[in-house]
């Protein structure tokens, strides 16, 4: 326990850690979603369809992720049942997985200072991992000629193709998504390349541009603010 008056039973850096994993959490439900409705980013769907006998129909979900999801739900529930009874609270929030989330990061001093939280760290993060696993597996490494990456970065491509490429170039831009995509696109770290195109045509990038600024902009930066107010909740608590 830290604080001058050992109020909490977890670290400053296990606090940390708690607060980020669980600031991580409504994306992932958003992405387990699609991927345990059989739409993975990951392209399994349509393997399945190529390699499936003749007279079978693809699963209507996958199975892995919605045991997955299922045991972040029951995870988070079991914590923020804990937090309430222990510490007096009344649950306010959505009972979805992310809003449960969302209400143990907002009340996150009261989760520190609550007796047998000890594990919670561990266990939510252990949760987030297998969610992240389930979502974005690793790829199995490939040789890639390096000439072939060198000219396909001057290409134009839509967010489709360059997601499909990054697929193949594994590693780091693994996680380089059509939803990556147009995140860096509305956030100004990419442009797409003037047409004219046809109204319906998608919207087309030069590959290496996009693949720049998918290194140069991590997707957990986005961490960084949320980091800076629970440290400074933190540190306001312990000197209570």
């Amino acid at each position: 326990m830290i604080g001058d008056d050992n109020l909490f039973f977890l670290t400053t850096s296990a606090i940390r850690d708690l607060a980020e994993s669980l600031r991580e959490i409504p994306d992932l439900v958003d992405e387990l979603a699609i991927t345990r409705t059989g739409q993975a980013r990951t392209g399994r769907r349509s393997d399945y369809r190529m390699h499936r006998k003749a007279g079978e129909q693809p699963l209507p979900y996958n199975p892995a992720a919605a045991q997955i999801a299922d045991h972040m739900h029951a995870t988070l529930v079991g914590w923020v049942r804990l937090v309430c009874e222990q510490r007096g609270l009344s649950y306010n929030g959505s009972t979805a997985t992310a809003g449960l989330a969302r209400w143990l990061e907002s009340n996150i001093i009261a989760f520190a200072m609550t007796e047998g939280v000890e594990a919670a760290p561990e266990e939510i993060a252990r949760a987030v991992r297998a969610a992240t696993s389930i979502i974005s597996p690793p790829t199995p490494s490939v040789d890639i000629d390096p000439s072939k990456v060198r000219q396909a970065r001057t290409h134009r491509l839509n967010a489709s193709g360059i997601a499909t490429l990054a697929k193949e170039l594994g590693g780091d831009y693994r996680t380089l998504t059509v939803r990556r995509i147009q995140t860096l696109r509305d956030a100004g770290k990419i442009r797409p390349v003037p047409g004219p195109w046809a109204p319906d045509w998608p919207e087309m990038f030069v590959v290496g541009e996009v693949l720049d600024q998918h290194l140069a902009h991590p997707r957990r930066s986005r961490l960084g603010a949320g980091r800076s107010a629970g440290d400074a909740r933190i540190r306001k608590a312990a000197a209570l």
